[in-house]
């Protein structure tokens, strides 16, 4: 009897722990978001491998590029979900997961002077991304329409 009730106990507290987010799979491929006056700014997700996604992206204006960034989301040697961005190829910035599920994934730094928190999330067969302070102010926004081909 106390084995079963140990098993049981065991049971539920294993029913409790948290669940590891996966990770966003869904942002794979490549992105392009054409904007006013020209701008633009593309994306590109590698797959789901190994548990590691690589981005880069780039913004510019006609035939100018005026930003890059290399980017990468992994497990941190805790498990926890990372996303890694370094803008101009500077040392990368680490920002863990807050939330994760099929459609949207938010990260947060809240000790990153700017942004504190990144958001890519669906609309449609539209990906959004979103630059902010941990509270959601000072955002810049991304409308991303996936690419085919080429």
């Amino acid at each position: 009897m106390a084995l079963t009730g140990w098993l049981i106990g065991l049971a539920m507290q294993m029913a409790t722990l948290p669940v590891p987010p996966s990770l966003p799979c869904w942002i794979e491929g490549r992105w392009v978001s054409e904007e006013a006056e020209a701008r633009w700014t593309e994306e590109n997700w590698t797959g789901c491998r190994a548990e590691t996604m690589l981005g880069t992206g780039r913004g510019g204006r006609g035939d100018e590029v005026t930003s890059y960034e290399f980017m990468r989301i992994a497990r941190n040697e805790n498990g926890d979900l990372m996303f890694y961005g370094a803008p101009f190829g500077n040392p990368a910035a680490a920002f863990r997961a807050v939330k994760s599920g099929p459609r949207e994934v938010v990260f947060v730094n809240p000790n990153h002077e700017y942004p504190q928190r990144i958001r890519y999330w669906m609309e449609g067969d539209m990906l959004l991304a979103e630059a902010s302070m941990r509270d959601g102010s000072k955002a810049q926004a991304w409308r991303y329409k996936r690419v085919v081909g080429k």
